[in-house]
């Protein structure tokens, strides 16, 4: 499966929390509403790997967003996680729960992710935002884990203000 393809899998989950956040649809039924309309265009989208990545990662958020919510706001104090923009909110939501379900995920390539998701779907202040919460709640996690960050989990990045 090609970074892109995944890639292209995380937009669609970020879409599916966004549209869910914003209206009563279902997360996961918008998700693949939107994977069946990308597929046609993408069948690689739309094959077994990326769409079940995808719906582990829409499940995982779901299913601990709470607790998700809770590392959010204790990373971003000045920001409570409800006020937010939804977007921001959820591509945080979304890099926090890979870091949380994938012990293998390199930090700096989840971090990478959602940056880009950022550029992508949020506002101009959105990649340093997001950039700057997942390095403090990255370099948390793998504190909890015992293991020390690294120049390859925090490459040429300074520390952002969150």
């Amino acid at each position: 499966m090609t970074k892109s393809v995944q890639r292209r899998a995380r937009f669609l989950v970020l879409e599916a929390l966004y549209e869910s956040e914003n209206s009563s649809h279902d997360a996961e039924a918008a998700y693949n509403r939107r994977l069946r309309e990308v597929a046609e265009e993408d069948p690689a989208v739309g094959a077994a790997g990326p769409a079940e990545l995808g719906r582990e990662l829409l499940r995982g958020v779901l299913a601990h967003r709470e607790a998700i919510d809770e590392r959010i706001g204790a990373a971003a104090t000045r920001y409570p996680v409800d006020t937010m923009a939804v977007v921001d909110r959820n591509i945080l939501r979304l890099a926090i729960w890979e870091l949380l379900s994938d012990n293998s995920a390199p930090v700096a390539a989840v971090v990478n992710e959602a940056v880009e998701l950022a550029h992508r779907y949020g506002g101009d202040s959105s990649p340093g935002f997001v950039n700057g919460v997942l390095r403090t709640v990255s370099q948390r996690i793998l504190a909890e884990r015992g293991l020390p960050p690294t120049e390859a989990d925090f490459p040429n990045t300074a520390q952002q203000e969150n």
